[in-house]
């Protein structure tokens, strides 16, 4: 592989170096309630709209609760029953 290929996924996607536990544990240790997902991709560096979409594969799993502040601001959290 050379230095300018990713690895891909099972699905042909490129990879992410951040897991979903990677991605969890920040949300869990923010001093926030609720995040953005601006908020996740600056913490773990990544770029936004592939932190969105995990975290709408996270909300899929029942991970992740989620709700719209405005018609562009989703808020993301933990719920209760997974801390």
């Amino acid at each position: 592989m050379t230095e300018n290929e990713s690895e891909r996924d099972e699905q042909g996607r490129f990879a992410e170096q951040t897991s979903d536990d990677d991605i969890l544990r920040v949300i869990r240790e923010s001093e926030f309630p609720a995040v953005t997902a601006r908020w996740v991709a600056d913490t773990v560096g990544m770029k936004r709209r592939p932190v969105h979409q995990r975290l709408e594969e996270l909300h899929d799993q029942g991970k992740l609760e989620r709700g719209k502040l405005s018609p562009r601001v989703v808020i993301w959290w933990i719920p209760n029953n997974e801390e």
